[in-house]
């Protein structure tokens, strides 16, 4: 493209900017790939300089750094770090907060972010240098956009950052740098209407322009930095901010639906641009991107600033001399093994004499004996002189080499699970644990650079998906669930606004509306949890009846079973039936327990028949002086009995999960209160009367429920 003087000054401001960092960061760059080969290439760990020393004689190559960044790795594998979205301050809600969780969460598992977390932790952890990207990109055959998270592959060739920048997450660098170097004929390929195609010319091979053009390779970079801007913005009633020059059209329009003005005021901002290059000339842009963070997140290992001076390395930097010690002494000791002589025996020719066949093949056999003729000159059979042994200071380095290792790692064989000295489960967990902390910096750095990937996604998230949608989410246990954002129905999240004056429609969306945090939360996997989960509820379940009627559902649902739904369903239907479980409103509409039971038949006639009897009871006892106490004890008894068998039919009714009609429940409690003032009189009998107070108690008490 055709550059003008503006982008003239752009591009050689972006030269001397990649020259400084370059200037500044280049020998821990050179020892970081240096690092990596040495951890990784076949033949990394053997230097140039020693290389050329040992000519032809053997280079043995014994990896011991490699096992200790396995075990950093695995730990991190295993316990996966998790972006969280909670409300932080008005506007804000935790419906929407999950929306954004589920968000994320959906996108990590569309652009397989985890293959990016891993290459990042992976050469961060050797080299010290790693990072993963934020892009969007269109779906096939429409102009929706999908936001990815990509790899940026070999970080400590490629990423650069504003020297200024001091955070660890390189959140405040006002300007960045992707590179890539193609051939010659590669770039040709995708710029033909580049206005280089020399690339001899002596001014690109200036002081800034090294490196740009080497070896028939061009470098190209993604140049992205930070323009300042000054803005208006507009706090609304509903917690959303918005911007005047870009939505200000539609604030009558929505102070009309209620949503009024707070307060507004200028605010110094800046918008994140991108252009592509090479050491000779812009080659594309500038283009803008959507949100507020240049979107190259760096992931280091251990950094540090000295005097000014900043420092990046991994966990192989200073374990290097003591392993190439190692594999120089190790590379020794066989060499010279290798060259030692045998001890022979020693023997005369007369020794040797008829038994030249035996000694031929001595070598190759596992002779149970020699023979040999006697020399009267040399008395004795043959015998050995002694072969040179190999040197004990050749093992003594390599054995000190080891333990150097593991000083300049501090990684110890216990915390790597190679102590068969310790025999407890404490013992064995408390050395790991130290382990682990020695090593916890670069599990901490990594979640320093996924929190600001989470506030990128928070930032981006609104204005990627700023039209009227339905969009699916993800949940934690991976379930996809649907929801409407930008939309005018009940249940949409975000709300359409168009000005009357331009017919231009402005999405109030309530993902924009108010603040969100971002944090981490490190652990096993979902499918991992779950696997403890029922694992914990199962033992709970072993050692406790209690336990073991609350949990069903529990267990089925957290077990990765076949039909494990229709196990927690049916397990569920019993424990509602017995008042164990609450049920859910879908439950309580599947089951028919919204609909009103019809009472038994049999429980209708019984009822009638206590009524008929306590008619009875209260007729006898008002005329004593026409009945005897025979007769007063006789219906007693045969009231109780029918009050007792009322009791029973009820109960029945509950196990049934039918509940008590509001005539039911005055029933037991009148009848019981009757029951007990006769049965008063006569204390001899008492029939079931402990039944019929805990009854008439449940029902006061709420215990038993009501229509």
């Amino acid at each position: 493209m055709e550059m003008t003087d503006d982008l003239k000054d752009i591009h050689q401001l972006a030269l001397k900017r990649f020259k400084a960092i370059d200037d500044y960061e280049r020998d821990q760059r050179k020892l970081a790939i240096e690092d990596l080969r040495f951890a990784h290439a076949e033949d990394g760990q053997w230097s140039e300089e020693w290389t050329e020393k040992r000519g032809d004689r053997p280079r043995f190559t014994f990896n011991r750094v490699i096992g200790v960044i396995k075990q950093i790795t695995g730990e991190h594998k295993q316990n996966r770090s998790r972006i969280k979205i909670t409300p932080d301050g008005d506007g804000a809600s935790d419906k929407t907060a999950d929306v954004f969780g589920g968000i994320i969460r959906k996108i990590e598992k569309y652009s397989k972010a985890s293959n990016s977390y891993d290459n990042s932790f992976d050469e961060k952890t050797a080299g010290g240098y790693g990072g993963w990207r934020v892009l969007t990109e269109y779906q096939d055959e429409s102009f929706d956009q999908n936001i990815c998270i990509k790899p940026i592959v070999s970080a400590s060739s490629s990423h650069y950052i504003d020297i200024a920048s001091t955070e660890i997450d390189g959140s405040d660098a006002g300007h960045q740098f992707l590179i890539t170097d193609v051939s010659e004929e590669e770039f040709k390929e995708s710029y033909p209407d580049a206005s280089m195609t020399d690339f001899t010319d002596t001014i690109y091979h200036a002081d800034y322009c090294k490196g740009w053009f080497n070896e028939g390779k061009v470098r190209i970079a993604e140049y992205w930095l930070k323009t300042p801007v000054d803005k208006e913005i507009v706090l609304l009633s509903n917690g959303s901010v918005i911007d005047v020059e870009t939505d200000g059209d539609a604030l009558d329009e929505l102070s009309e639906q209620g949503i009024t003005e707070v307060k507004r005021r200028k605010v110094k901002s800046h918008k994140v641009e991108m252009y592509k290059m090479n050491g000779a000339e812009i080659l594309e842009g500038p283009m803008e991107w959507a949100g507020k963070h240049i979107p190259l997140v760096p992931d280091y290992g251990e950094q540090i600033t000295i005097e000014g001076k900043r420092f990046t390395r991994g966990i192989v930097r200073f374990a290097k001399d003591a392993n190439r010690a190692f594999n120089y002494a190790r590379s020794t000791d066989i060499e010279a093994y290798s060259l030692t002589p045998k001890d022979p025996y020693w023997l005369t020719t007369k020794m040797a004499a008829a038994h030249q066949k035996q000694l031929e093949d001595f070598p190759k056999k596992n002779q149970a004996f020699m023979l040999y003729t006697a020399d009267p000159a040399h008395p004795g059979p043959p015998s050995r002189s002694g072969a040179p042994s190999v040197s004990a200071a050749g093992i003594e380095i390599a054995r000190q080499s080891v333990d150097d290792i593991h000083a300049t790692t501090s990684m110890y064989p216990p915390a790597m699970g190679n102590a068969p000295q310790l025999l407890s489960e404490k013992s064995i967990r408390t050395q790991a644990e130290k382990g682990d902390i020695s090593s916890y910096i670069y599990q901490d750095n990594h979640e320093k650079a996924l929190r600001f990937t989470g506030e990128i996604l928070v930032d981006l998230i609104p204005k990627i998906m700023d039209t009227e949608q339905e969009i699916q989410i993800e949940g934690i246990d991976g379930k996809a669930e649907t929801v409407m954002i930008n939309g005018m129905e009940k249940d949409a999240l975000g709300q359409v606004v168009k000005d009357k004056q331009t017919g231009k429609e402005i999405f109030v969306n309530s993902l924009s509306q108010g603040r969100y945090a971002v944090s981490i939360e490190t652990g096993p996997a979902f499918s991992t949890q779950r696997d403890e989960s029922a694992q914990q509820l199962i033992e709970l379940s072993n050692g406790s009846d209690l336990f073991a009627e609350i949990t069903p559902d529990l267990i089925a649902k957290n077990l990765n079973l076949v039909d494990g739904d229709e196990f927690v369903k049916r397990a569920r239907k019993v424990m509602i039936q017995k008042g164990i479980a609450d049920p859910t409103d879908e439950e309580i509409q599947e089951l028919g327990l919204d609909q009103q039971q019809q009472p038994d038949p049999q429980a209708i006639a019984l009822t009638d028949n206590v009524n008929a009897q306590t008619r009875k009871l209260e007729v006898d006892t008002q005329l004593q002086d026409a009945k005897t106490q025979e007769t007063l004890v006789k219906t007693q008894s045969e009231t109780v009995s029918a009050y007792n068998e009322l009791l029973t039919t009820l109960q029945k009714q509950l196990d049934m999960g039918i509940p008590l009609s509001e005539a039911q429940r005055t029933l037991v409690v009148t009848q019981g209160d009757i029951v007990a003032e006769s049965q008063a009189m006569i204390r001899d009998d008492e029939p079931n009367s402990e039944q019929a107070a805990d009854i008439a108690a449940m029902i006061q008490g709420g215990q038993i429920p009501q229509v």
